[in-house]
């Protein structure tokens, strides 16, 4: 223990030179920043293009780049964005063996909706949802105002209980379930007039179905295109309007289309084999910030969109720094040639209640994991897998490692999800129990102390990447609480933009640290689904398993919330079973700045404006960071 303490606490002589040379390489760092802003990155972005991008790093800098259809607001409440209004409805198509039936049944449900209708019985639980009513021969189709199948169900129970039963649809995927109804949910968009792309050209409709289709085009692979698969037709009856329908109820719907929208006029007639050279290093978006400059390895510069549709933000630009290690990172906050700090956990007691700062700490909506590429046969046995997550010391990482800032984590949800399952418990560390049931896998101590099956040593490469000391940390003390069992782990360490291309887009390693940054939505089918398998998608760990496969499809379908926390419980149940990551640990997440650095003007409701200190909310403390200005600038009176 005492030199586990030295490794992450001790500060050796040879560190003092590392010290030094952090503090040369910071100077290198400072510029003149009059009105700009100044943000330090440890990972360089992959890509500036949205559809394509799946690290934060990129995440961040194309936030303020592009806009979404809607998007959260400080309250974590869904507002328009480049929409303005928007409607939910469904279409339920029930098909009769004649013409008669669905007359018949046209007259029972219209009796349903205005009332009793000579001996026709209104059935409570469906009155108020159906808004159209209309049959062709012998096809009937019903508009409600609310998608789901709860509500296409409830219609086919009122017309079974009068005595009528419509033919059944054939499934949609192979062992779905056979319905009576065909349910396709529609979401119509109204956008927001005057928008125009950082080119000058006004964004219409047309942008809105490019860029559904891109998503889907195979040749961009995008991995958002599991929010797009069940898109039947998406239709632009003018410039103003978009009209999406899909295929079956997709709960998720609507959020998925917060993701950024594309430019049809410069990519439309593009092939996506060019987009890297032609877009995806210089972009075209609609948002508060245009893009400037890209230096690789140095920077990436943004410059203020005077035409931004709420108005011209207050400053000037912003500047993302890529810095080689924390330490660096450090020093550049330290000398204020950066004004943000994602500070270390060992360093949040000692800033806490300097007058110097202002902190904003908040529960982590991110979880840290060792992911095991299950295509690897040492880690396709059930039995292993738990024995490597039993042997792996987590509640002392999160003691060592974060200070006592994080929880351990139990799966796929983290703690402040509505939907997260409390009576989940992790499992506990207990190397006995894990040497034993790699004995009963077959796993033998060798002759060096290495296990060994059909002459094959428990031999495993860690990859990690360069810039994240947790994550080293968490690689060099799994190689250590694993050599206790007889593993042998060898560590690497690469570039962020090298890891994520070499070795996770084509699932080319054996394990590998990483984290999850979670949005607030419950879908994780392009995380977990096996047909998210393929390279440059997002299940990089080859997961597979019939029974979550039809959680993930039964929760993606749901619109009930008692039902969701249900569904969504069992997903995460099923997952932390077959433990195909060792899930380690949820991190508390704390931010420093400069105290009075910035403050924040925004627009408020009808039409004013807030003037008002940096604060947390529900959607973290730099949600409306287009909004933020340096007191020494201040901002005219009106935008």
């Amino acid at each position: 223990m005492r030199t586990l303490r030295l490794f992450l606490y001790g500060i050796p002589a040879a560190l003092l030179v590392l010290l030094a040379t952090a503090f040369v390489n910071a100077t290198f760092l400072s510029v003149s920043k009059k009105n700009e802003m100044s943000i330090g990155t440890l990972g360089e972005p992959s890509t500036l293009n949205p559809i394509q991008q799946a690290d934060s790093a990129s995440t961040q800098v194309g936030s303020l780049i592009f806009n979404g259809l809607i998007k959260y607001n400080q309250n974590l409440e869904i507002v328009g964005d480049l929409a303005t209004k928007w409607e939910l409805s469904q279409e339920t198509t029930f098909r009769f063996a004649t013409e008669e039936e669905a007359i018949r049944a046209t007259a029972i449900l219209n009796a349903n909706r205005f009332g009793q209708v000579g001996s026709v019985t209104v059935v409570e639980s469906s009155k108020g949802t159906i808004t159209g009513i209309t049959n062709t021969g012998p096809l009937l189709l019903v508009t409600l105002g609310q998608p789901g199948l709860n509500e296409s169900d409830k219609v086919a129970a009122t017309l079974k209980d009068s005595g009528l039963h419509p033919l059944p649809f054939p499934p949609l995927e192979p062992g779905g379930k056979e319905r009576v109804f065909k349910a396709e949910p529609i979401i119509r968009f109204s956008l927001r007039d005057g928008v125009r792309w950082h080119d000058g050209v006004p964004f219409t409709s047309a942008d809105v179905a490019f860029t559904c289709r891109a998503i889907m085009n195979e040749k961009v692979a995008s991995p958002r295109r599991a929010d797009f698969e069940l898109v039947d037709s998406i239709g632009t009856p003018d410039p103003m309007t978009v009209v999406v329908r899909y295929k079956k109820p997709f709960s998720p719907a609507l959020l998925s289309w917060m993701g950024a929208i594309l430019p049809d006029h410069i990519l439309g007639k593009l092939d996506p084999a060019k987009w890297p050279e032609a877009y995806n290093r210089k972009p075209v978006g609609t948002g508060p910030f245009r893009f400037g400059e890209w230096k690789t390895n140095e920077f990436i510069r943004l410059k203020k969109n005077p035409d931004y549709f709420l108005g011209s933000p207050w400053l000037d630009s912003i500047v993302f720094r890529v810095l080689p290690d924390p330490l660096t990172l450090q020093l550049a906050f330290q000398t204020r040639q950066v004004d943000f700090w994602n500070v270390d956990p060992w360093a949040v007691k000692g800033l806490q209640g300097d007058p110097r700062f202002d902190l904003f700490s908040s529960p982590g909506n991110a979880y840290n994991y060792i992911g095991w590429n299950l295509r690897r046969p040492m880690f396709q046995d059930l039995k292993v897998r738990q024995a490597l997550a039993q042997a792996v010391n987590v509640p002392q990482m999160i003691r060592y490692i974060l200070y006592g800032h994080g929880v351990q984590s139990t799966g796929i949800f983290t703690p402040q999800m509505w939907f997260f399952d409390p009576s989940l418990k992790p499992l506990p560390y207990d190397p006995q129990a894990a040497a034993k049931l790699l004995d009963e896998a077959g796993w033998k101590p060798g002759p060096d102390g290495i296990r060994v099956k059909d002459g094959k040593r428990f031999s495993f490469t860690l990859l990690a990447n360069n810039g994240n000391e947790v994550r080293r940390d968490i690689a060099t003390l799994v190689q250590d609480d694993l050599k206790q069992i007889g593993i042998e782990v060898k560590v690497e360490i690469y570039e962020w933009a090298v890891l994520l291309k070499r070795f996770v887009n084509k699932g080319e390693f054996d394990a590998i640290v990483l984290g999850w940054g979670l949005g607030y939505d419950f879908d994780q089918y392009s995380i977990w689904h096996s047909s998210q398998t393929h390279p440059e998608e997002l299940n990089f760990v080859g997961f597979s398993d019939p029974k979550v496969d039809r959680l993930l499809t039964d929760l993606r379908q749901e619109y009930a919330r008692p039902e969701i926390i249900r569904i969504a419980g069992q997903l995460q149940s099923s997952i932390y079973e077959q433990q195909p990551y060792l899930f380690l640990f949820v991190p508390e997440g704390t931010e420093v700045m400069w105290k009075g650095a910035y403050r924040l003007r925004h627009p408020g409701p009808d039409g004013t404006w807030a003037d008002e200190p940096v604060h947390m909310t529900k959607a973290g403390w730099s949600y409306d960071m287009e909004w933020f200005y340096r007191p020494e600038y201040p901002p005219g009176p009106k935008r």
